[in-house]
């Protein structure tokens, strides 16, 4: 038998907390063998890569101990930028762990923010930024460019060792985009970015977006998160809107 991690390693191998794990033994998602007078479980590499890359190209999110498939397009709603915050943390560090490119978009502030976190969590983040795995952008003022740029650095990102894009919408905001403009860039995103290996999570501040905003993201995103809970869009229309 290959060599059994304990519970501590095989939490810090999958970015999860070890009561996320006691609580996939126990309701059966993942396989653990019991050792010694205390019962202790231990786990195997392979039990634990499977876990990561299951038969539906599922990957670790980050964000409330889910799993997702590797091409989706998540909408992220939240009332605090602290929230925002944590929850980007979570999503990139989760990332990052795997050995994924990392593309931030979002106002300088917001990035200053998330970059620190991801360095108090042991990330080396001067160093992936200077070798080009992480990129932080604070948008475009048009559509056209926009999809230009996420397209380019997209493409000259390693495609065997998957990506992930964080985007606060905030961005657009900034730069004077439309409600219209951002739904024609969210569409664009499922028609022509996304694919295997691509995760996609975009957040939406609901005091600048309101109910209007809110719609426009179900229509265009395959899952949302609101309150730490990942759900599917009701209302999703895939790439089938014209943008």
């Amino acid at each position: 038998m290959e060599k059994l991690l304990k519970i501590k390693e095989a939490a810090a191998f999958l970015n999860v907390s070890e009561m996320s794990l006691r609580r996939w033994t126990n309701n059966g998602k993942l396989k653990c063998y019991r050792l010694g007078g205390k019962n202790e479980r231990r786990f195997t590499k392979q039990d634990l890569e499977n876990l990561l890359r299951p038969g539906d190209n599922s990957v670790p999110l980050g964000i409330s101990d889910t799993a997702v498939k590797d091409s989706s397009h998540i909408a992220h709603f939240y009332k605090n930028t602290d929230e925002s915050i944590v929850e980007g943390i979570g999503f990139l560090s989760s990332g990052l762990s795997r050995g994924e490119s990392i593309l931030i978009i979002s106002t300088d502030q917001r990035s200053s923010q998330i970059l620190a976190g991801l360095n108090d969590l042991g990330f080396p983040m001067d160093k992936l930024r200077g070798d080009g795995l992480v990129v932080v952008s604070d948008g475009h003022y048009n559509l056209n460019e926009q999809l230009q740029y996420m397209t380019g650095i997209i493409t000259n990102f390693p495609e065997d060792k998957g990506f992930r894009l964080l985007g606060d919408m905030t961005w657009a905001v900034k730069k004077g985009w439309s409600l219209d403009d951002i739904d024609k860039l969210e569409t664009k995103t499922n028609q022509v970015l996304t694919g295997n290996k691509k995760l996609f999570l975009c957040q939406y501040d609901l005091a600048h977006f309101g109910a209007d905003g809110a719609m426009m993201a179900f229509d265009t995103h395959g899952l949302t998160i609101y309150r730490g809970k990942v759900k599917k869009s009701p209302y999703f229309l895939g790439d089938c809107k014209e943008a």
